[in-house]
């Protein structure tokens, strides 16, 4: 009978994980350890199912190869280079439908100023700023990025006879084959685009190049009535010149998804250093996957780390250590 594959998970979904294992196992459920309890815990493990791996759990005297299993699309909060030899990093999908609903949920909100209506009929005021209310049709869709969620968007905005338009940092001829877009190409045309934009879509990861992608000079660009909607990472937007555009009334509005700062597991706090909150034109949400994400989830990590105990190809490896190279 094969060895139990011996797993560190965070004590509130270790059960959601527990019951989608197929091999041997044996779960270690972990909760605020200091760093020396998880060098120890993490020298006898195999699998880590966290985005997160710190500098400070650097393992000096093992070679027991780890699989670290983010559980989600991003890996920016693993420390590659303090990884044991032999190690590999993968992550998980399956959210792009969650993250569209979330979007086009915020671009609906921004649009139509649904807070404003509803906070208004709560006062028996029938009467809206505008007339009548805008539907999506027609209206300009920019999106910034071409992964998993970038694509379900594309559907999105086309089946909602929206113009779309994509800028990513792999334009590939070809990429955008049979997608009727207005335009396709990469991320330096974001200057000539972004004045037709009536809806900006953030869905690209923070990193090298994309910090800061949108900063004053973009946002001056952007139409008085757009809107932009961040569903990437908060970086991508400068915090200070987001604020500014939306403070002062130079965009339509903002609908935020991700944030510039995030509280320690269990607590709460504001998202970021600038008092979004306490501007009306901005929809806050705190990025939270769907259900239905996360039984998928589930279920392709279990499947993953039987993977690993067969002996067989791990899915959706995004880094391996270089002696598995």
């Amino acid at each position: 009978m094969p060895s139990p594959v011996k797993i560190l998970i965070a004590h509130s979904v270790a059960s959601q994980l527990q019951e989608r294992m197929t091999v041997p196992h044996a779960i270690t459920p972990i909760q605020e350890q200091s760093d020396a309890e998880m060098r120890e815990l993490l020298a006898g493990t195999d699998v880590l199912v966290s985005g997160l791996y710190k500098p400070e759990w650097k393992l000096t005297a093992t070679r027991r190869p780890l699989l670290v299993h983010s559980t989600g699309a991003g890996v920016d909060g693993i420390a590659f280079g303090s990884l044991p030899p032999a190690s590999t990093v993968c992550n998980v999908y399956g959210h792009e439908r969650g993250v569209a609903e979330r979007v086009f949920m915020h671009a609906l909100a921004l649009q139509q100023g649904l807070l404003g209506l509803d906070r208004n009929l709560r006062r028996g005021n029938w009467t809206p700023q505008r007339a009548y209310l805008p539907e999506l049709r027609d209206k300009h869709l920019l999106i910034l990025g071409f992964g998993h969620i970038g694509r379900e968007l594309v559907r999105w905005g086309k089946f909602l006879d929206m113009r779309v338009t994509v800028l990513t940092r792999t334009a590939k001829a070809g990429r955008d084959a049979n997608l009727g877009l207005e335009a396709f190409g990469p991320l330096s045309a974001l200057h000539s685009q972004l004045p037709k934009a009536d809806f900006v879509v953030i869905a690209i990861p923070s990193t090298t190049g994309t910090v800061d992608l949108i900063n004053e000079v973009e946002l001056k660009l952007m139409k008085s009535t757009a809107f932009i909607i961040n569903v990437g990472r908060g970086p991508v937007i400068n915090e200070d010149a987001l604020y500014a555009a939306l403070r002062d009334r130079r965009i339509g509005g903002a609908g935020l998804d991700v944030w510039y700062r995030y509280p320690a597991p269990g607590q709460d706090g504001l998202p970021a250093i600038r008092p979004f909150q306490e501007l009306d034109n901005v929809i806050m949400t705190p990025h939270k996957p769907t259900i239905e994400t996360m039984e998928f989830r589930w279920g392709e990590i279990a499947a993953n780390i039987a993977r690993r105990a067969a002996g067989h190809p791990l899915l959706n490896v995004v880094w391996q250590h270089a002696e598995q190279h």
